[in-house]
């Protein structure tokens, strides 16, 4: 990095030799005066160069950087693996916890993409960064809002506490660093306050978590990251000095994003392990998957990949965004990755649903096959030995969460159907019959032992249990407890699945949006609507969990993620859909020479520039409201003589050729800036004291 290392002799033992303090800091020419301007920077920044600091950019991230993102991920992986989401308070407690670890990542990583620089003190202080990324480990695992655990929730507010005031530390000193500046250093120490008072808040509320006790003061923790972060990105946006603009910081996200889509592949290929495992090793005579898991897991394979390619298909260049853009492209993708991990999290899930469901339906079947096995009046005994012969082995294959009391439950049930009187089995008894109703709450016992086993296996901890109707037909009645108990387990998958679907891609369409800057033609503009409406769609799917016949009819089904999968392909293609030509008068319309800017742009030094390559062919260039558009379709074009005279309305003259005088005599080419609260002058004379000589060749270097 920059200033940041002296470089290496043979002696030295590493590549390079480290500094106690480094800096970012590019330090000013000796010879600049105080009231230049260099060339069409001005325009930008409004103030002599030496009134500004100058901080040296990096193009791409560092080792450190990658290295941190490495814990991110660790973290985001331990944390899922850990909390099974599958209830509401378990969802709000997942979501929180993103929210704590992103905007932490967040804030950091804003300091390091614009003033990080390998030094003693710098190392140091990325050494506490990543002590605070393993108390987000340790942290995780008793995550639990819910149930408490004072060590635990204190700890969280001093970790959170020393991450801040490790950047309250960094940020001072690059306040110190700049402290000869006329602007700056009172935006970095502001900056430093704030995360100064942050760490105070954190501190404070430490000591309100008491032992057994709940409280609701760690809600705290996400209204400070939350204001932090926007605090952040609304200084950037007005303070050259912090601003972002110029630096890696849409790498950043960019990589974060594949860290995500990353631990969706985990968790994928996690899922995939469980799978081979409950089909394989438990049935050596299954030689293939049913067509139904092959294509679930293929679909979630391929919504990865899909939306690993709309996600950098519709990035654009950062340097289309103006700054206000960029900072809403940077705050989206909080709410987009949220989404994206409970959208890869959920789709994953169908996976095991569907061999869950596979596994419940060979249970019950085995269960109802039993009658075939009895002779035509059979005994209490033998009714009891047939169901025994069917769940001791299916509960050895799919061990229970608690074997002593599964075994327990196992024998008392076929003890209680073993001394049903014998007559039970050859007469017809009445729903409200005190045997017939023993026998289906034992048999109802049995069925669960084996369900809880099959979710057991799957990593499934909640049971679920329902009341049973004497009144139902006997098969009837196990096929729809069984496939309702499953589908009060993955309702809630269901719904933030599908929800999550419907964000996700309405987020990237947005940031689609954000990002491409110009071609917003009617056909552009249609497939982009197409994108939305089923974005919206995707997102209304839960509804279905409002009419009980649709949702157990497509939640039972094997479409509930090929539907997905076919909306994202769907708007992939519409993606690469070559735009249409020209047509006559549609084509005018629609063609692809019809691009327009979303909204004017200020004048910028790219603007310039263009400008002053057109300086040697004595053209004015008019403006309106100190916005530039292209010569030949919007600007009236002249040829003036009019030497040494500023020109009114925002005009620029420049001289036909050196041996006219342009850049030997008074002539000036100057550039006044309309429609704006100041008036910048770029004055190339050839006057001696306080201006400067001009020649061509310097001219030539400054375009």
């Amino acid at each position: 990095m920059p200033h940041a290392t002296h470089p290496s002799s043979d002696e030295d033992y590493a590549n390079a030799r480290l500094r106690l303090v480094g800096t970012r800091v590019v330090e000013p020419s000796e010879n600049i005066r105080d009231n230049t301007y260099e060339g069409a920077d001005g325009l930008i920044r409004k103030r002599p160069l030496r009134d500004v600091p100058e901080f040296c950019k990096n193009e791409a991230a560092t080792t450190f950087e990658l290295f941190y993102d490495l814990w991110f991920v660790a973290n985001l992986s331990v944390f899922s693996s850990v909390h099974e989401i599958s209830t509401l308070k378990s969802l709000q407690s997942f979501i929180g916890y993103y929210v704590l670890l992103w905007t932490t990542w967040l804030i950091t990583t804003l300091y390091d993409v614009r003033f990080t620089s390998d030094s003693v003190l710098e190392r140091c202080c990325k050494a506490v960064h990543l002590g605070v990324m393993v108390g987000f480990a340790e942290i995780g695992t008793a995550f639990d809002p819910d149930h408490q655990i004072q060590a635990i929730f204190r700890a969280m507010s001093f970790f959170l506490m020393f991450s801040r005031l490790a950047l309250t530390l960094q940020y001072g000193l690059v306040a110190w660093q700049i402290r000869k500046y006329a602007v700056g250093s009172r935006h970095m120490l502001l900056t430093a306050a704030t995360h100064f008072v942050a760490a105070a808040i954190y501190c404070g509320i430490s000591f309100r978590y008491a032992e057994g006790k709940n409280s609701r003061v760690y809600i705290v923790w996400y209204i400070v990251g939350i204001t932090e972060m926007a605090l952040h990105l609304s200084w950037s946006q007005m303070s050259e000095i912090l601003t972002f603009v110029g630096t890696h910081m849409g790498e950043r996200l960019n990589l974060l994003t594949l860290i995500v889509l990353g631990e969706g592949a985990i968790i994928l290929a996690k899922n995939v392990t469980l799978v081979v495992k409950d089909t394989y090793l438990k049935d050596a005579k299954l030689v293939y998957w049913s067509s139904s898991l092959i294509g679930i897991v293929t679909s979630s394979a391929a919504l990865i990949y899909i939306i690993f390619q709309l996600y950098f298909d519709w990035m654009h260049e950062e340097d289309s965004m103006s700054t206000r853009h960029q900072v809403w492209w940077a705050s989206l993708h909080l709410p987009f990755h949220i989404a994206l991990v409970l959208l890869l999290e959920g789709s994953n899930q169908f996976v095991i649903w569907a061999r869950v469901q596979e596994s419940v339906a060979v249970a019950i079947n085995k269960l109802i096959s039993v009658t075939e096995k009895l002779p035509d009046e059979p005994t209490s005994a033998q009714v009891s030995q047939a169901l025994g012969d069917v769940v001791k082995p299916f509960i050895t294959k799919y061990q229970p969460a608690d074997v002593l009391e599964a075994w327990q439950g196992v024998n008392k049930s076929l003890s209680d159907i073993a001394e049903l009187p014998n007559s039970f089995w050859t007469e017809d008894s009445a729903a409200d019959d005190a045997d017939y109703e023993h026998w289906l709450n034992e048999l109802q016992e049995l069925l669960y032992t084996m369900v809880n086993a099959v979710y057991n296996a799957f990593g499934i901890e909640a049971e679920v249990e329902t009341e049973t109707s004497a009144t139902e037909d006997h098969g009837e009645y196990v096929q729809t407890q069984a496939t309702h108990a499953i589908g009060l387990r993955f309702s809630l998958v269901f719904v933030y699945a599908f929800a999550c679907a419907g964000i996700v891609l309405m987020f990237l369409t947005i940031m689609h949006i954000i990002s491409k800057r110009k071609g917003w033609t009617i056909f552009n503009v249609a497939r982009t609507a197409i994108c939305l409406a089923l974005a919206t769609g995707l997102s209304l799917v839960p509804l279905l969990t409002t009419n009980e016949t649709y949702m157990e009819t497509f939640m039972g089904s094997s479409w509930m993620l090929p539907s997905i999968l076919l909306s994202y392909f769907t708007v992939l293609v519409l993606t690469h859909v070559p735009h249409p030509p020209v047509l006559g008068t549609v084509g005018r319309v629609v063609g692809r020479g019809t691009y327009r800017e979303v909204e004017e742009q200020k004048v910028d030094l790219k603007s310039n520039l263009a400008l002053h390559d057109m300086a040697p062919r004595g053209i004015v260039v008019e403006h309106e409201n100190g916005t530039h558009t292209k010569v030949h379709h919007h600007l009236h074009t002249q040829v003036v003589e009019t030497p040494g005279d500023y020109l009114s309305r925002g005009e620029m003259e420049m001289p036909q050729s050196p041996e006219q005088g342009g850049f030997l005599n008074a002539h000036r080419a100057s550039y006044m800036s309309t429609g704006s609260d100041f008036d910048d002058v770029i004055d190339y004379e050839a006057h001696n004291g306080n201006h400067r000589d001009t020649d061509l060749e310097d001219w030539e270097r400054r375009r």
